[in-house]
């Protein structure tokens, strides 16, 4: 019986030297800061005034903040301001999937402010910010964030833990393409899973909406299913 071939390997030729790197792994800590969202007691109630802010959901179901989704609110000057670039996190969910969820402002809008239930994160220009969105939504960032998360009835996570988490840092050029890349790839995903929504035909999907509102905030997930 002939013996098996190994796979050829297109690098077995080249030195170490000249070999792809690894991608250097950086905590989130070392090259930013963090600030809280909203704090202490606001002029007046969540849905007036004159500034924004994002909210709860808007951070959660969104890897690029979608600017549609703020709503009004009157703050105080003590108050942190969003900056383009930003990152907000989720500091408290139901599961510990759900904890920690990510999402980057990209907007250059004035006078926004971050939920009280999120904290944002603000780097030094080290990753490139939408391929910084895509990858703390990746499997290996959310693991680690999931395994730092504690507690019984509601899972919370604490700013200096998420510091400590690693994300992936290759070249600012090669994290440009990926964001770029995963960027187009959810916008086609987006159109056509709105097309899809908008079919007229019964018979071809059915749309369920369940709808749960846990104390802080209102909240609706849907899936798609094959009627029949």
């Amino acid at each position: 019986m002939p013996a098996k071939c190994a796979a050829p390997r297109a690098t077995a030729h080249l030195s170490q030297e000249y070999r792809t790197p690894a991608w250097e792994q950086r905590k989130l800590g070392k090259v930013g800061i963090t600030y809280s969202g909203l704090h202490g007691k606001t002029k007046d109630d969540f849905g007036h005034g004159d500034a924004f802010f994002v909210p709860y959901t808007n951070v959660f179901d969104n890897p690029v903040t979608d600017q549609g989704r703020l709503e009004h609110v009157e703050v105080d000057s003590s108050q942190a301001e969003v900056k383009h670039g930003d990152v907000f996190f989720t500091v408290s969910s139901e599961t510990p999937e759900e904890v920690g969820m990510s999402s980057i402002w990209l907007g250059n809008i004035r006078n926004v402010y971050l939920n009280s239930f999120c904290f944002g994160y603000r780097q030094d220009g080290s990753f490139d910010s939408l391929y910084l969105a895509y990858v703390l939504r990746s499997q290996s960032v959310r693991k680690q964030i999931e395994l730092l998360a504690q507690g019984i009835s509601r899972f919370n996570i604490s700013k200096n833990k998420v510091m400590n988490v690693e994300v992936p840092k290759p070249s600012l050029g090669e994290q440009r393409r990926i964001g770029a890349f995963l960027d187009r790839l959810d916008s086609l995903i987006t159109l056509h899973q709105r097309k899809y929504d908008g079919c007229a035909n019964p018979l071809f999907l059915e749309r369920r909406i369940s709808c749960r509102k846990p104390s802080h905030q209102n909240r609706c997930s849907a899936t798609t299913t094959p009627s029949g």
